[in-house]
């Protein structure tokens, strides 16, 4: 079986962030701004990211990068090991106060 390829296309339209979020650059903002609102312009500048995980997964797969991450796992993850390491300085400290 062949290797699968990269999609070029959204290889240049999408950015993957380490921890699989997917982001990309707003519609509408390249040329007609004379009449937009300078709000409008500024929030086009920003880049966003995708809210519906089942898209984000889609575009992970054809830029074949970090396919298989949840950002919601990642987090959840990071938040574990921080607890983890929040807990275990503490307990040997006061074991030895109490002995």
């Amino acid at each position: 079986m062949p290797k699968l390829k990269t999609h070029k296309g959204m290889k240049k339209r999408f950015k993957v962030s380490a921890n699989g979020k997917v982001s990309h650059k707003r519609c509408g903002s390249s040329h007609l701004m004379s009449h937009k609102s300078g709000k409008q312009v500024r929030r086009l500048r920003k880049k966003s990211t995708l809210k519906v995980t089942a898209e984000a997964k889609r575009i992970r797969f054809a830029v074949r990068q970090r396919e298989n991450t949840n950002p919601q796992d990642v987090e959840a993850h990071q938040l574990a090991s921080l607890a983890v390491k929040d807990q275990a300085p503490a307990e040997p400290a006061d074991e030895a106060a109490t002995s």
